[in-house]
């Protein structure tokens, strides 16, 4: 990057110390990064609106200026979508300004893109402290580096976000550097990964809730030595604890948690000694692809497998036990010697997610995705995966005293295993079931040995299960909003029986979830912009129609005027008014805060919530002038060429040459129509992943933009073989 000039640094100085910058604004206290967000975007706007009155002589020495400032703003914009997405989302630079940023600057300020992948979680166990850490990503059709996806919808949750993984997905987003910010749920086109022949696909996908996870998972173990630090496993001892027979073994606890449906077999290989150490950074990936090429410089070709499974030393710097795809292919494990942590592992890559308890990740020790213990998985994961034949697991929907058999004994197939209830208020599911001390559940703590387990659960995989209580004979279990009483009336012989009662439900209030769309708007001073204030009842039925009470907090100098005090809405149903908000006429340009609050009236206790909007005042509202330049670059797919054949399981090179007298501000590279990468300077290049590409024609495009924010493209088509 060009050093920044004595000019360019004098007026930046000049013009910061006469600028007033507003302070960030939002109900409570604003969070220090977010002051921070505002106070750069502030600069950077003050920086822009100078810039654009300099004269053209002037203008090339300030750029470097105006640059800097906006890479100072993407990384403090990068790391508030990490900790509050809501927040970041209202503090984007609107359309308007996006468009006056010169080329330069503009590769550092967010933007509007079409996404179109397949999702997944990344989840990592750090069992011995209770910590999770699960992050949602997306890679593109044709391969390339995975992207991190933050949900900033108000109405959004985790779940909402389970529900898309191990999916294709299509959505407009804002990209923030390498992170994508989804604005808006309820668009994101899905389509289903269809696996062939009712098994779950190479992806390890599970396409939908009623889908049964099954399927013979060929595996490959590759252990790695780091260069400082050696494995205390042999392969052998791997192959045995993944791929055994008999015994506790990962392949034999799935055999029979599954009734025979899913079985792990394959191989383990090395240790390889990679080129990292053990107290370098978490760089798994890196990991990943050094153990692979090992392999198969060894003679062993990981693409053969469904899930291939690192096994490392401990790293200092990760901070984890094992690592997982949710659903996915690839799993690390840094306990080699721990035959529940690749069970654990190897269960998300099936779509399992943590076996919890209401306060504690790890808490449900029935279930090797708890605490990673050798054990079988609990009655709800068993369900929710298609493991219990229909005659075993009984909806309840009245009252009752009901038998259930144990979940240990695999033998049964026409009695009732499982118990479910609806839990009305959350749409989730209570699960009862039975375990004994027989098989592989010998290992069972006590307490969960001829006892009831009542397991909370959305019904459908990824999910985690909550065990909420195990009964001993004549304990009972009660969740008073929706009227369910569970008591254990005693067990004998392999069978517990169970009394039901179903009360009805009561009214359960919750915060409402509120929406500002636009997240983020511009105007000169003194002018009104309006923004639609959407409000969803989260209450449960029990409720019926309630009544909330809107709200508004603006800024000093600025005014706002709602259509109306209040929405009465049922449970369930979202309404919406319009909310005017004027700035005044004398107020500094810069980014300010609008926080719109609805409050359910009938709440015996205060039921708030607020949601957060930017007004950015830029002084310079006059359109940007139109480019001088109108002539595209010249730009070519140099490699490979057009109609070729490519092999192998490899990623390969895609070249491309793109020129223009004005200069080349970036060239992106396509295939089939996904974005694969974004290069802003020659050679431009990307790397295509081919063992992801199937047979087939695949179409390959480069496309340029330069200076002047013309752009020009050039597709060829190649056939994989």
């Amino acid at each position: 990057m060009p050093r920044v000039g004595l000019r360019a640094t004098v007026l930046c100085a000049a013009l910061l110390s006469a600028y007033s910058l507003p302070q960030a604004h939002h109900v409570g206290e604003a969070l220090a990064a977010d002051q921070q967000l505002v106070d750069a975007s502030n600069q950077f706007l003050a920086a822009l609106a100078q810039w654009q009155k300099l004269p053209p002589s002037l203008k090339e020495a300030n750029l470097a200026n105006l640059v800097q400032l906006a890479q100072a703003r993407q990384q403090l914009m990068i790391a508030l979508v990490q900790t509050n997405p809501k927040v970041a989302a209202a503090r984007m630079l609107p359309r308007q300004i996006r468009a006056r940023v010169p080329a330069q600057a503009a590769v550092y300020i967010e933007d509007e893109v079409k996404v179109q992948g397949t999702s997944y979680v990344s989840v990592s166990d750090n069992f011995a402290a209770g910590i999770s850490h699960a992050t949602f990503k997306i890679v593109g059709s044709a391969g390339g580096t995975p992207q991190n996806v933050y949900l900033a919808d108000p109405t959004g949750s985790e779940r909402d976000m389970h529900k898309l993984a191990g999916k294709k997905l299509i959505f407009n987003a804002m990209r923030v550097g390498d992170h994508l910010l989804l604005l808006d749920k309820k668009k994101v086109q899905v389509e289903e990964l269809q696996p062939a022949g009712g098994s779950t696909s190479t992806s390890g996908s599970v396409v939908a809730a009623a889908t049964v996870v099954q399927g013979e998972q060929k595996t490959l173990s590759i252990l790695v030595n780091f260069n400082d630090k050696a494995l205390s496993c042999t392969a052998s001892d791997v192959a045995n604890r993944v791929f055994g027979s008999s015994g506790a073994t990962v392949n034999t606890l799935f055999k029979d948690s599954s009734r025979g449906l899913v079985g792990f077999s394959g191989t383990a290989v090395g240790p390889f000694t990679i080129d990292y150490a053990s107290n370098g950074s978490c760089n798994y990936s890196g990991w990943a692809s050094a153990a692979e090429a090992a392999a198969r410089q060894a003679g062993v070709d990981p693409s053969a497998y469904t899930r291939v499974n690192y096994v490392t030393p401990s790293n200092s710097t990760c901070g984890w036990s094992g690592l997982a795809y949710m659903p996915g292919r690839q799993s690390w494990v840094q306990a080699c010697g721990a035959t529940g942590v690749y069970a654990h592992e190897l269960g998300h890559n099936l779509a399992l997610h943590h076996a919890a308890t209401p306060t504690s990740e790890y808490g449900d020790a029935s279930d090797p995705m708890g605490a990673a213990k050798a054990i079988s998985l609990n009655g709800a994961n068993r369900v929710m995966a298609g493991w219990q034949p229909a005659g075993t697991v009984l909806d309840v929907a009245v009252g009752g005293s009901y038998s259930v058999a144990s979940v240990s004994d695999n033998s049964v197939v026409a009695m009732p295993q499982v118990l479910r209830i609806p839990k009305a208020d959350t749409a989730e599911t209570y699960y009862v079931s039975l375990r004994q001390a027989t098989g592989y559940d010998t290992a069972l703590a006590a307490q969960y040995v001829n006892t009831l387990s009542v397991h909370r659960a959305t019904g459908s995989l990824p999910t985690r299960t909550y065990l909420m209580q195990v009964l001993a004979a004549g304990q009972s279990f009660s969740d008073a909003t929706n009227g369910i009483t569970i008591t254990n009336q005693g067990v004998a012989n392999g069978v517990g029986t169970a009394a039901v009662t179903l009360s009805g439900a009561v009214c359960a209030r919750k915060a409402p979830s509120v929406t500002l769309t636009p997240s983020s708007q511009s105007a000169a001073p003194g002018a009104t912009l309006n923004y639609t204030m959407t409000v969803q009842n989260n209450n449960s039925a029990a409720c019926g129609t309630s009544t909330f009470n809107l709200g508004q907090v603006v800024p000093a100098g600025f005014a706002g005027a709602l259509s109306a005090a209040s929405l009465a809405l049922g449970a369930g149903a979202s309404g919406s008014v319009n909310w005017a908000a004027t700035s005044g006429s004398a107020v500094p340009a810069g980014t300010y805060g609008l926080d719109a609050t609805a409050t359910d009236a009938g709440a015996t206790t205060t039921s708030q919530s607020t949601n957060h909007a930017s007004y950015v005042v830029f002084v310079d509202s006059t359109p940007p002038p139109p480019p001088t330049d109108t002539t595209p670059p010249a730009v070519s797919v140099t490699s490979p060429g057009a109609n070729a054949t490519v092999t192998g399981n490899k990623a390969m090179t895609i070249a491309a040459a793109a020129s223009d007298a004005a200069g080349i501000q970036a060239v992106e590279i396509f295939v089939n129509g996904a974005l694969l990468a974004r290069d802003t300077s020659a050679p431009y290049a990307a790397n295509w992943n081919l063992r992801k590409a199937a047979k087939g024609v695949h179409t390959i495009k480069a496309r340029a933009i330069d200076a002047a924010g013309n752009a020009a493209e050039h597709s060829i088509s190649v056939m994989r073989n």
